[in-house]
């Protein structure tokens, strides 16, 4: 039983760090002109960075309450939906449990925004210059 929870703890951090990465990817493609034009403008790397990364981390905390409630509705429905009369699992959330979650959450997150925050080092300044609107 330990070695599949492992397995399964393995692909919960996988899944997480997938979605705040793909999320953190996806607001930086629909930003890049308006983070690129901060730039120009006279912003620093970081200044630029503190402003996405600063909008990504108030999602996160936002979602993390939200994120927990839903997992443990989702649980108690798999756990009671798998019972049978001769199988009956327990559904056991501890403190320590929704700590874990959200540790791996906000590790994932934390690697996510390293991750796209150097992509903001990389934005194609010259092309807002010349885009027209």
């Amino acid at each position: 039983m330990g070695t599949v929870q492992a397995i399964y703890f393995g692909f919960a951090i996988i899944v997480a760090f997938g979605v705040v990465y793909n999320g953190a990817r996806i607001a930086l493609s629909e930003r890049s002109r308006d983070l690129a034009t901060l730039r120009v403008v006279g912003f620093t790397h970081r200044e630029v960075t503190t402003v996405l990364i600063g909008e990504l981390s108030l999602l996160t905390l936002l979602a993390i309450p939200a994120g927990l409630f839903i997992g443990s509705q989702l649980a108690s429905v798999i756990v009671h939906a798998s019972s049978t009369e001769s199988v009956r699992l327990p559904l056991v959330l501890t403190a320590r449990t929704y700590a874990t979650a959200a540790l791996v959450v906000f590790l994932a997150s934390g690697l996510s925004f390293a991750v796209v925050s150097q992509r903001i080092h990389k934005l194609d300044l010259l092309g807002v210059l010349k885009a027209r609107e």
